[in-house]
C-alpha cells in the first residue's frame, strides 16, 4: 500500500508526535509497504499561533494536489481538509494526544500574566478553542477510522461521541529498537540494593494537564519526612522554576531541566531511582516506557498508556509513592510477552489488521464494483 502520515510537529525525534510518525513509519515500512512522512513546517515567518492550524491545513492540501491519491492518509483529525479526504481510499485519524482534553485545560488553567490580561485574550482563546474543537470534530466524522492512542482514550471516545464506536480502534507505541537497546544496557548496569538516598524524575512539559500542582504538593509533602531526597524535572520548559518552592531550589532538592537531547536521556535515566507520572489528561507518555525499560519504578496516575502497561509491570505502581518506594528492587525485567506487544512491527501489523478488519480498506472500489 501507499501510505501518507501527516505529523503537525517537524520530522524530528526531539518531538513526540514525530517520533510516533517516524516509527509507525518505519514499522510499516517493515512490512512492505511504501510510507511517505510529510510535516508541514517550516510554517512562514511570522505565523501567530491562531494562523497556525490555517497555515497546516492550506500546505497540506497545496501538497496533496500535487500527488497521486494514496491507499491509506493517516493525519491528524484537526488536518483533515476535504482535498484531504478525497486523497486516499482510507483516511486514519490517529490520535496522539487527546486534544479537546489539552484544549480545554488550556483554556482553564491559571494564567501567570494578570487579571486584566487574562480578560483580554479570554475572547481570543475561546474562540481558538471552539474553531480548533469544530475542526476535530469535522476532521472524526470525514475520516473512516479514529485511531485513539491507548485504550482509556478510546474508552474516553466511546463514551462521549458513541455514534463513531464502529470506527474506533487503538494502537499502543514503544521506543524504537534503538533506544530499546540503550534502554537495556542502564537496565542492566542499575543496582539491586535499595540506595539511602531516593532521586526521582519526572519527564514532561510544564501544563496543566501533566499536574504539576500534584507533583509538587507531593514533594514539599515528602521532603519533610525525607529531606535528603531529591526530584529533577527534566524537560518542562521555561517556567518551572517560577512554580518550585523557593527553598528546594536553593538547596538543591528539586533541579529543573528545562531541556535535554535525546542522546542525554539514556544518562538521565541511569542517574535516578524512581519516575514519577503525574498527568491528569496524556496522550500515551513515551517517558512511562522509558523509565519502566531502564528499570526504574514509577508511580502513576491512571493516565495515558498506565492502563496499558500495567499488566506489564510489578514496577508500575499508583501515584503518590510510598515510604517503601526505595525498597523496589524486584520485578526490573522486561518480559517477551511486552516486548513482542510493544514493538513498531507488531504495532504496524495490527494497525493494517484494523483497517482491513472491518471493511474500511478498499471501500471506496468495493463500492464501485457493487
Amino acid at each position: 500500500m501507499r501510505i501518507l502520515i501527516v505529523t503537525h510537529a517537524p520530522l524530528s525525534t526531539e518531538f513526540g508526535a514525530s517520533q510516533l510518525a517516524i516509527n509507525l513509519g518505519a514499522g510499516l515500512g517493515a512490512h512492505g509497504h511504501g510510507v511517505t512522512l510529510w510535516s508541514p513546517h517550516p510554517l512562514p515567518d511570522g505565523a501567530r499561533w491562531w494562523q497556525t492550524l490555517r497555515a497546516m491545513r492550506a500546505r497540506l492540501d497545496k501538497f496533496l494536489a500535487a500527488q497521486e491519491s494514496f491507499d491509506v492518509l493517516d493525519c491528524p483529525a484537526n488536518l483533515i481538509t476535504r482535498r484531504a479526504r478525497r486523497s486516499a481510499t482510507t483516511v486514519v485519524a490517529r490520535s496522539v494526544q487527546p486534544e479537546l482534553s489539552y484544549l480545554w485545560a488550556s483554556l482553564t488553567e491559571r494564567k501567570d500574566r494578570g487579571v486584566i490580561k487574562t480578560l483580554a485574550y479570554l475572547p481570543f482563546e475561546s474562540a481558538y478553542f471552539l474553531y480548533n474543537a469544530a475542526l476535530l470534530l469535522r476532521g472524526w466524522g470525514r475520516a473512516g477510522r479514529i485511531a485513539c492512542l491507548g485504550s482509556l482514550e478510546r474508552q474516553w471516545m466511546s463514551r462521549r461521541f458513541p455514534w463513531w464506536r464502529g470506527k474506533l480502534s487503538h494502537y499502543f507505541v514503544a521506543p524504537s529498537e534503538e533506544d530499546r537497546r540503550a534502554l537495556a544496557e542502564v537496565r542492566e548496569a542499575r543496582g539491586r540494593t535499595a540506595p539511602d538516598r531516593l532521586r526521582f524524575l519526572w519527564v514532561g512539559r510544564w501544563t496543566a494537564h501533566k499536574g504539576p500542582r500534584v507533583l509538587l504538593d507531593f514533594i514539599t509533602r515528602w521532603h519533610a519526612e525525607r529531606p535528603q531526597d531529591t526530584l529533577t524535572i527534566a524537560g518542562c520548559g521555561a517556567g518551572a522554576e517560577k512554580d518550585c518552592p523557593a527553598e528546594l531550589l536553593r538547596t538543591g532538592t528539586i533541579k529543573v531541566i528545562p531541556s535535554f537531547k535525546r542522546a542525554e536521556l539514556y544518562g538521565l535515566l541511569a542517574a535516578h531511582d524512581i519516575g514519577l507520572f503525574t498527568s491528569k489528561s496524556e496522550g500515551w507518555g513515551l517517558s512511562l516506557n522509558e523509565m519502566l525499560e531502564s528499570g526504574m519504578p514509577v508511580f502513576a496516575t491512571r493516565a495515558g498508556g498506565v492502563a496499558d502497561l500495567q499488566s506489564f509491570f510489578e514496577t508500575l505502581r499508583p501515584f503518590p509513592p510510598t515510604a517503601e518506594a526505595g525498597l523496589i528492587t524486584e520485578g526490573r525485567e522486561v518480559s517477551d510477552i511486552y516486548q513482542r506487544t510493544f514493538n513498531w512491527p507488531q504495532v504496524a501489523k495490527t494497525y493494517v489488521e484494523s483497517l482491513s478488519e472491518v471493511g474500511w480498506l478498499f471501500q471506496d472500489e468495493k463500492s464501485a464494483a457493487g
